[in-house]
């Protein structure tokens, strides 16, 4: 009797603990608003952004899930925000083009009086096929790229939250 209570104790701080821990981790894969001081961003449900984005990267997410089959050791989208520190920014909208194997589409404009181009290209990654987006945004003193790289097979399933991605990409 005198173990079966610290026993009981025990066995229900672990059951809170792990229901805490369930949630907070649920909660990571929440949609998000993410606000630098160089540009903005909507993280749809079912990303999640790393704290501290590896190399030289402003912004990194990645899907919840993995691919199928070949593709079972890569998630299905990664997001990535780059910024290129003085380059001409029709350099870096030829460089996306050539991101892949074929172009798929590409739109250029001037939004808010800066010069943006979306543009979609195809390639392979490990063997799988993927398309990716871009949206590359002309700043100040910078061009800044957001890459948002989906399986080719999940294309469908998560073509709303690639275009959530992209449309919610605005600098400061």
């Amino acid at each position: 009797m005198e173990i079966l209570i610290p026993g009981l104790i025990l066995v229900g701080f672990m059951v809170w603990a792990s229901t805490r821990i369930k949630r907070n981790a649920a909660r990571a894969f929440e949609e998000e608003n993410v606000e630098t001081q160089e540009f903005s961003l909507v993280k749809p449900e079912g990303f999640l952004s790393h704290a501290e984005p590896p190399g030289e990267l402003l912004f990194s997410a990645y899907s919840k899930e993995y691919g199928r089959d070949d593709a079972e050791s890569l998630r299905k989208a990664v997001a990535e925000v780059r910024r290129f520190d003085g380059a001409a920014f029709d350099d870096i909208r030829e460089a996306a083009k050539q991101d892949g194997a074929g172009l798929v589409s590409e739109q250029t404009g001037v939004i808010a009086e800066r010069r943006c181009a979306n543009i979609v290209v195809e390639g392979r990654a490990k063997g799988v096929a993927i398309e990716t987006s871009h949206k590359i945004i002309a700043g100040e003193r910078a061009v800044y790229q957001l890459s948002v790289s989906v399986l080719s097979d999940h294309r469908d399933d998560l073509s709303a939250k690639v275009d959530r991605f992209i449309d919610s990409f605005a600098l400061k």
